[in-house]
């Protein structure tokens, strides 16, 4: 499906390439502030070497300022690429019905045929624009964040690695539940788009043969519809937040124990684990940018 769709970002691949390269490497300066950190908390302040701390704090700035240009240049990227692909979609799907024959013209109601090149054109220009950045920086942060925890104890990374699939687990069901409601949604937002172009384009007719009554209420109907699959299919969305967050602290909790137990064996250090936790509160975050995604 999304290859069928790679083709009307036509002269605009640039931006997206641009926008994906400064993702992935906004991700890897992000990543690289927590293990200074550590280093800076078990170097320079357990020696109280002030030079030290001062210059791995410098070197931090450094890396949120670039950090932060990076989501700059990537915003602005995206945005063009976004715009872009929209107008030449919108263009295409244009010219596409200009060609139909009356068979296709009588087959598409003109409400839904409105609907396509105006709010679901709408809705994949943003998931282009909005969503370049958590479908390529969650993958990778989460990657490269494993790898860092990994690094910093191997032991205490095992605690986190188990949370995962868990969290992967949850995801599944979550959107294997929500893809078909969102599917019933883009159907009955059709329904109340196509009832309401019929009445303000026929209101002298419906005027004429008192039929207001009768058309509010088939109004109200096609309403109601929308305003249930919509509560049930947001109902079931929000959930995905709150089960991150138990899985999330729980598994934090458990570090901050083992953690614990590892500095007062000796085997760890108070800035590795601070470190360490930053890099687990990434990690899962870059999920949640994964399953917002889907």
């Amino acid at each position: 499906m999304l290859k069928r769709f790679w083709v009307y970002t036509g002269k605009y691949k640039k931006e997206l390439v641009i926008a994906a390269v400064c993702s992935v490497l906004e991700c890897g300066f992000e990543l690289l502030i927590p293990l200074l950190m550590a280093d800076m908390v078990d170097v320079g302040v357990a020696n109280r070497d002030l030079p030290y701390i001062l210059s791995r704090g410098a070197i931090m700035v450094v890396c949120a300022v670039v950090s932060l240009a990076l989501g700059a240049v990537y915003a602005r990227m995206a945005a063009l690429a976004g715009s872009g692909f929209g107008a030449e979609l919108r263009s295409a799907e244009y010219k596409k019905i200009q060609g139909f024959s009356f068979a296709n013209l009588d087959h598409f109601d003109t409400p839904s045929l409105v609907t396509r090149l105006t709010s679901d054109v709408t809705i994949l220009q943003n998931s282009l624009t909005n969503g370049i950045r958590p479908l390529l920086r969650g993958p990778s942060m989460m990657i490269l964040g494993l790898i860092m925890a990994l690094l910093i104890n191997r032991r205490l990374a095992l605690v986190f690695v188990i949370a995962i699939p868990l969290l992967g687990l949850c995801l599944y069901f979550v959107v294997r539940r929500l893809r078909p409601m969102f599917g019933g949604l883009q159907k009955a937002l059709d329904k109340v788009n196509s009832i309401v172009q019929e009445n303000i384009t026929a209101m002298r007719v419906v005027k004429a043969y008192v039929r207001g009554d009768y058309e509010s209420a088939k109004f109200g109907a096609v309403n109601l519809e929308l305003q249930t699959v919509s509560e049930k299919a947001f109902g079931t969305a929000v959930l995905n937040a709150p089960i991150f967050q138990v899985v999330m602290y729980a598994t934090i909790i458990r570090l901050l124990w083992f953690g614990g137990n590892l500095i007062h064996t000796g085997s760890m250090q108070v800035g590795e684990l601070t470190g360490f936790l930053s890099y687990v509160l990434l990690i899962v975050n870059s999920l949640m940018m994964i399953s917002g995604v889907f």
